[in-house]
């Protein structure tokens, strides 16, 4: 008797996005995930959610992401890449050609560029979703990227300009990523939060 041949239950592989319909069914359901991560947090991401909010089947989504990390990993790519960018303007500043309190200003205007257009999802993306070796190592590459080209600003202007680059990448990192919010729990305008940020930080640095 021949034996029936069995089944195959391997998942097939997301498959990538290349025309034009496929793209914007991608961007729909990262939206998707986004509105979640920013509103509940990473507790509240499923498959599932993402699906209904994006008005497609749980198969669309399967379709392109084999689970919601796949679509965190979007999510995190397009963070990471406006660091990168903001990275590359602080980059093309030349030492002798800004002040101190000059170059204070284009390191928190860049860091407020980077978290102003969704506080709630980078609040999240901070402090609860888990991040893959892959991208910290990115994260980390970003940072010391950061601290050597302010470090290599303050030379000759401040003591220990390495020491003081690292505490003020750090914590321009973090108050934008936590991102103040008023009584109400509303997150303060991009105005406000760059305004207090080079205050802080400009009396550290000309103490």
């Amino acid at each position: 008797m021949t034996r029936p041949h069995p089944i195959n239950r391997a998942k097939k592989l997301p498959r990538r996005a290349v025309q034009a319909r496929s793209r914007n069914t991608v961007e729909t359901i990262v939206e998707a995930a986004t509105r979640i991560l920013a509103s509940d947090g990473w507790s509240a991401l499923n498959t599932n959610a993402v699906a209904r909010i994006a008005g497609v089947s749980v198969g669309s989504v399967y379709e392109y992401f084999k689970n919601k990390e796949a679509i965190l990993d979007v999510i995190l790519d397009r963070h990471l890449s406006s660091g990168e960018a903001q990275l590359a303007e602080l980059a093309a500043v030349t030492h002798d050609a800004v002040c101190l309190d000059d170059i204070v200003g284009l390191l928190v205007e860049g860091f407020v560029v980077v978290h102003c257009d969704n506080p709630r999802l980078h609040r999240v993306l901070s402090g609860e979703v888990p991040v893959s070796d892959r991208q910290r190592e990115r994260i980390n590459q970003i940072r010391s990227q950061a601290i050597a080209l302010l470090a290599g600003l303050f030379a000759g202007r401040v003591e220990r300009p390495e020491l003081k680059a690292t505490l003020m990448i750090d914590a321009a990192d973090a108050l934008t990523h936590k991102w103040f919010v008023d009584e109400h729990g509303v997150p303060a305008k991009p105005g406000d939060m760059t305004r207090e940020l080079q205050q802080m930080l400009r009396s550290y640095i000309n103490a």
